[in-house]
């Protein structure tokens, strides 16, 4: 049976459930993750289109990355634990989170990802 408020599916199909990483990121970080984390399975290329507006608005503003910088050793761990399944075929977005790249290179990834797919009509 599902439970789509306790444990939505589209959450929990990757190696870990989207909120252990999610929590540990500030607010737009996280929806980022979020939206980029579910987009196969709920609603395809708009949310990474949501995740590239936190992204940019994160970028605009200044947002650090980590809700607490003491986690990123965490945080990088389950980054690399999503490049390694390329998790909802977005290994470039996961790495750049886990190398730590400039948060404009989290960025391009997104709109690359987004060009791809229209490319390809999905």
């Amino acid at each position: 049976m599902s439970d789509n408020v306790n444990h939505p599916k589209h959450y929990e199909n990757g190696p870990f459930e989207c909120i252990e990483l999610t929590r540990l990121l500030s607010f737009d970080w996280g929806n980022v993750v979020k939206y980029c984390y579910r987009w196969q399975s709920k609603n395809g290329v708009e949310d990474l289109r949501k995740a590239l507006w936190y992204a940019n608005d994160a970028v605009i503003h200044g947002i650090p990355l980590y809700a607490d910088t003491n986690l990123s050793g965490l945080c990088n761990a389950l980054f690399s634990a999503l490049v390694n399944v390329d998790w909802a075929g977005l290994r470039c977005v996961w790495w750049a989170f886990a190398n730590n790249c400039p948060k404009r290179d989290i960025l391009t990834a997104i709109k690359n990802k987004i060009n791809e797919i229209e490319k390809e009509g999905k």
